[in-house]
């Protein structure tokens, strides 16, 4: 039953995007903001239960992952809708989400530390647009979005590339090679 603590808090979550959505669409800005907050904690509070209970499991993360997606798209999609964020921000955000679910398939490391760092920036984005709205806030986060999503990628590729590269040349791990000493022709150290 405590397994499914975490993946449970997750999909409350995941249950309150469609009310987020429509308060946000019919611009009850501080129920919204109220309700985001609230899915926040739920986000912290669903990977604190899984360290914790020690019950941290491939399909939690993914679970975790694509509900933030959809949340965040969802919400960036409503921005759009009213011109706040250009139509292509969306697509940005996709390929970094399609990106990790794709690499995430080549490594058995999913944790992606940039991509931390960009559903942070993502999600506050999203509680600062509760506040504000202006176009520098706009151009801002935009710049901010296409950059961390440009690092993120390059991350997640450089560390397929780097693990690749390394296990192709038969070096299996990132430890240096061992020094070992040269012995000379009677068998004794030069050292």
């Amino acid at each position: 039953m405590k397994s499914r603590v975490p993946s449970a808090v997750t999909a409350v979550r995941l249950g309150f995007v469609p009310l987020l959505v429509f308060l946000v669409s019919n611009e009850m800005l501080f129920c919204g903001a109220a309700l985001f907050l609230f899915m926040l904690f739920t986000d912290v509070l669903d990977g604190y239960l899984a360290r914790k209970l020690g019950i941290s499991s491939k399909f939690g993360t993914y679970f975790d992952v694509t509900t933030d997606f959809i949340l965040v798209f969802s919400l960036f999609l409503v921005f759009g809708s009213v011109g706040f964020y250009a139509d292509w921000v969306l697509i940005v955000i996709g390929a970094v989400f399609a990106e990790f679910v794709l690499t995430s398939r080549f490594s058995s490391k999913i944790y992606d530390p940039v991509g931390k760092y960009y559903g942070s920036l993502l999600y506050g984005a999203i509680g600062l647009r509760f506040i504000l709205s202006g176009q520098l806030f706009c151009n801002v986060v935009t710049v901010g979005i296409v950059a961390f999503s440009a690092a993120s990628i390059l991350s997640r590729a450089a560390f397929l590339f780097k693990r690749y590269f390394s296990n192709q040349i038969g070096f299996p791990n990132n430890d240096p090679p061992k020094k070992y000493p040269h012995k000379s022709s009677r068998g004794v150290s030069n050292s």
